[in-house]
């Protein structure tokens, strides 16, 4: 998916939405964009099931509504003992952090924190 960011003149040649928000991130940071590929790549780290059920530390996931790329953020909270879910309205993958309903929502999860 990345791969075709990585070769199109345009961000208008991109048909693949992962590709695509790859592309936009990096045309609007001037990223080198194969730097940026190989810390993406390298950064993925798959959890098994069981390993996502042993996480022990607060969780909070936060996911824009337009997000095509993260998931839904009921079902991977709901995956997690004790961790709460975050949809954040009418934000995709890259606006999601960005928006006051993530700041919010991070301070009050902060805030339940003992």
């Amino acid at each position: 998916m990345i791969a075709q960011g990585l070769e199109v003149p345009s961000l208008a040649d991109v048909t693949d939405p992962t590709a695509r928000q790859f592309l936009s991130f990096a045309n609007q940071t001037h990223s080198d964009r194969r730097a940026l590929a190989a810390c993406l790549r390298g950064s993925r780290q798959t959890l098994s099931l069981a390993e996502v059920s042993r996480i022990a530390v607060p969780v909070l996931v936060a996911v824009g509504s337009k997000d095509q790329i993260a998931g839904s953020p009921q079902e991977l909270a709901a995956l997690i003992p004790g961790a709460q879910a975050l949809e954040i309205p009418n934000r995709d993958h890259m606006l999601a952090v960005g928006d006051k309903v993530f700041k919010a929502g991070v301070l009050q999860f902060l805030k339940q924190r003992p």
